[in-house]
């Protein structure tokens, strides 16, 4: 690798691609290489782009010139290590593209030479344009190395297993799978040099000043925070499932960019966009570098074919075979179902989905091992999430439990779900933690769609959510009049709610069907899922689902692996528990089953949390429909007016229930997907 000596540094770097196209610096970030941009170079090249990748200071070949330079890594002097590198090359103008270190080393350069820099693309790390205010809490949580590496033991821990400290954000920041050792530990050798750990530290520690800035760099670091916007042609790339910064961490970003700029969000894309997908990656940098900046226009890109594989090699031939084989992988996908897309990521764990008839979507965050800040919510456009139908419905809080009505609030929200007759109802079983109930807060509340305001609050009397009761699930006659309710608690049972009245009835209370399966081992990760003290989940009736005629309902034990039907007329008030259990029927045996949702198309679909899997009901039996590892434990259904349907990923075996030391909030997922044209029966 060639070096280039500047006033303070030794520059490893490579410059290829044709001598005479338009130059493009592309930054590393950490804990990563100038290897990180290997599979796209050749798109960029053939595209007639020179491409030049330094290594950062710090990393690999790249060698401070004196003992007495401060090992200083804030993203300002970065900067300027790069207009060095550029003057030596005597290369005037130039584009940018930087991923995370390299994002706001990018955007420092953007800052600091405006007349230089003619495009500029930001991956995986927002701008610091105008100031870094404390993040709040839950992006503090994420970056909690950050804060780590602030503390003398934390920088200690660091020099003592450096490539430890790093191997862990490779884990945690991209969806499992996207990379091979071999690989992690290649890029590792260039973390195995004097100087990287302290270029580390001052850099984490300076951006939250709790270390001075390279004194050199003062003058760009200050520019940086008093420039509110940059008006150069630009786009981010963001990774619609990025550990540590979010989609939600990224929502000022377009107000930071006053001229032509494009959001890009790549599903099933995590930190690391240019080594997940590089096809996509080097497409729209393709297009901003030699395309017509009034052509930018936000994007998200649902073109990663392989969810998991190894990662993408340098050549372009390799490249080629790659994609090759994920188009074929593609094509082999069962039943005629289109691949999962990511409609959402949210930052506590969502269970229940909810889409109208009109294409608004909705989600609830029920108050499992953390104390949700948004009960329900609508999930909008730009993919935040509005309080609805209010703050106020959703301004319940654990601490505050014993001086609010339980009545008049969300207290512990497991499913929304329309009735067809344009409300929203929101099953509350009023159980914080999956504990014990609150008196007074197991309810059902209806949410007229037109006005988005409550118009009835069913309250579930204790003779009907017993002590122990879980209210799971709810489906309704297609007349809007009867709601039926699994109970997946201790002792499980059908709820049966005359929505009119709001009088309700306990249905096959304590019969085998709606019971746990003690014969059944709940797996996940291809091993059995149980808690600390080894007891393993015991989740009774769960998933349901209703005829479209209305004349039969299914449901199927959570911890159980035998799908049941039964007429809804056995579920009427005043029908005897004798002929209700001899007019039940068999229909299938499946597997540990969540979710159930009928189709419009008549198909029956069944979630599995064991393969991350979605199944269909065919005759008497069920066959696959998609499995993808982004998928952890499917949960609740609900389909839109196109026939798409939506599942959420409720992460329920990554929770500290089954995982001691676990964050009390999740980041979870809302999913989408196409079904094929058969039919099931």
């Amino acid at each position: 690798m060639p070096i280039i000596t500047t006033d303070t540094l030794a520059i490893a770097y490579t410059d290829t691609g044709p001598r005479a196209g338009p130059p493009v610096l592309l930054i590393h970030g950490w804990p990563d290489d100038g290897s990180t941009w290997d599979a796209v170079l050749p798109m960029l090249h053939a595209a007639g782009l020179r491409t030049i990748v330094p290594t950062l200071r710090g990393f690999g070949e790249t060698r401070f010139l004196a003992a007495e330079t401060p090992r200083t890594g804030n993203s300002a002097v970065l900067a300027m290590d790069m207009i060095a590198l550029m003057d030596a090359l005597g290369i005037e103008r130039f584009m940018i593209a930087g991923h995370d270190w390299g994002s706001n080393t990018a955007e420092a350069l953007a800052v600091g030479w405006p007349d230089r820099v003619a495009r500029l693309a930001m991956l995986a790390t927002p701008p610091r344009l105008g100031g870094m205010p404390t993040p709040p809490f839950a992006q503090a949580q994420r970056q909690w190395y950050h804060w780590f590496m602030a503390t003398a033991r934390g920088a200690q821990a660091v020099r003592d297993d450096r490539k430890g400290f790093a191997h862990i954000h490779w884990e945690n920041w991209s969806p499992r799978g996207w990379f091979d050792e071999a690989t992690f530990q290649r890029v590792a050798r260039s973390f195995d040099t004097p100087d990287w750990v302290d270029v580390t530290l001052h850099s984490y520690r300076a951006r939250w000043d709790e270390a001075e800035p390279d004194p050199r760099s003062q003058w760009l670091e200050d520019k940086v925070k008093a420039t509110e916007t940059l008006a150069l042609p630009a786009i981010y790339i963001q990774g619609a499932v990025d550990g540590v910064n979010p989609p939600s961490a990224s929502k000022a970003v377009p107000s930071k960019f006053a001229g032509p700029f494009a959001f890009v969000e790549l599903s099933g894309v995590g930190h690391f966009p240019q080594r997940e997908n590089p096809r996509a990656v080097a497409r729209h940098l393709i297009q901003l570098f030699t395309g017509t900046p009034a052509d930018l226009s936000d994007t998200v890109d649902r073109s990663l074919l392989m969810s998991k594989t190894k990662p993408f090699l340098a050549s372009a031939a390799a490249i080629a075979v790659i994609a090759a084989a994920a188009i074929g992988v593609a094509q082999a996908r069962p039943r005629g179902a289109s691949a999962l897309t990511q409609v959402a990521q949210f930052d506590h764990q969502a269970t229940g989905v909810a889409v109208t008839a009109d294409g608004r979507r909705f989600v609830n965050f029920p108050r499992w091992t953390d104390d949700a800040p948004i009960s329900v919510a609508e999930v909008m456009k730009n993919g935040s999430l509005k309080a609805y139908p209010d703050a106020k419905w959703n301004s319940w809080r654990n601490a505050k439990a014993n001086e609010m009505p339980v009545g008049d609030y969300f207290v512990c929200v497991q499913s929304i779900v329309p009735d067809g007759h344009g409300n929203l109802w929101v099953l509350d079983p009023g159980a914080p933690g999956n504990e014990k109930i609150l008196e007074g807060a197991p309810k059902l509340v209806k949410i007229d769609l037109a006005t988005n305001r409550v118009t009835k609050v069913i309250k579930v009397p204790l003779d009907v959510a017993l002590q122990g009761t879980y209210l799971n699930d709810i489906r309704f006659s297609p007349d809007g009049r009867t709601g039926y309710i699994t109970d997946s608690g201790t002792r499980g049972a059908i709820i049966v709610i005359d929505l009119e009245t709001g009088k309700g009835f306990r249905a096959l209370d304590g019969h085998g069907s709606t019971q746990i399966d003690k014969s059944v081992t709940v797996m996940t990760d291809g091993k059995p899922l149980v808690r600390p003290d080894n007891r393993q989940p015991a989740f009774a009736a769960d998933g349901i689902a209703i005829s479209n005629d209305g004349k039969t309902l299914y449901y199927q034990a959570l911890t159980g692996k035998t799908l049941y039907a039964i007429d809804t007329a056995l579920l009427r008030d005043g029908v005897s528990e004798t002929d209700r259990a001899a007019g039940l029927k068999t229909v299938a045996q499946t597997h540990v089953a969540d979710g159930l949702w009928m189709s419009k198309a008549g198909v029956l679909y069944i979630s599995s949390p064991t393969d991350n899997g979605i199944t269909r009901l065919v005759g008497d039996h069920v066959e696959p429909v998609l499995t993808d590892p982004r998928l952890r434990w499917p949960d609740t259904f609900s389909e839109g007016a196109d026939g798409r349907i939506y599942v959420t990923a409720s992460h329920i075996q990554d929770t500290s229930w089954f995982k001691p030391g676990a964050p009390a909030s999740l980041r979870t997922e809302l999913f989408s997907f196409v079904p094929g044209a058969a039919k099931g029966k």
